[in-house]
């Protein structure tokens, strides 16, 4: 059958080609064709009587079971292509959609032990040193200013543990003798 099929296939060209002329669709095709038989040959007068009909109505369901075949296949992976990209999208939803938060009941011994390891955990926080010693710029900068460190001196930064400096020609890095341990 693929040999059939790529005879067939080599006259694709033409009737594109035909078919363009007939703006009114497939019917008007058909009418075009089915005139030139019966101006330019013996289809309908050459055999017994009812032998064209019959010709023209396998030829027809012949290939109307393999153009329904063939679109039902394209109907079904069109399905399953669907059906994945919603089970995809729904699972990257999913991964996306914050978690709930869980309500978990304490005891009082359970409640009075918890907050007594935040209170621990906050004090440990403000003990530790503070922030770096570069600058925040502050309101009365431009608006998309805000939030960052000014440079330091040496057009570079002065954070807890490094600081670094740059010119066109080099950059220098200093880190604190307790962040190399």
């Amino acid at each position: 059958m693929s040999g059939d099929g790529d005879k067939m296939e080599q006259f694709d060209t033409l009737f594109l080609s035909i078919a363009q002329h007939h703006p009114q669709g497939a019917s008007q095709l058909l009418d075009t064709f089915v005139n030139f038989l019966s101006r330019k040959t013996d289809f309908f007068t050459g055999g017994e009587e009812g032998a064209w009909e019959k010709l023209v109505m396998s030829t027809f369901k012949k290939y109307e079971k393999t153009s329904r075949a063939q679109h039902e296949a394209e109907l079904k992976e069109r399905r399953e292509r669907e059906a994945r990209l919603k089970a995809a999208a729904a699972k990257k939803q999913e991964k996306q959609a914050p978690k709930s938060a869980e309500i978990t009941e304490l005891t009082d011994a359970e409640a009075e032990q918890l907050q007594a390891e935040i209170d621990a955990k906050k004090n440990n926080s403000q003990s530790a040193p503070s922030a770096p010693t570069s600058e925040v710029i502050g309101d009365d900068e431009e608006e998309s200013e805000k939030g960052k460190l000014k440079p330091n001196k040496g057009n570079g930064c002065d954070l807890e543990n490094y600081s670094w400096t740059q010119t066109l020609g080099d950059i220098e890095v200093s880190l604190l003798h307790s962040f190399l341990m």
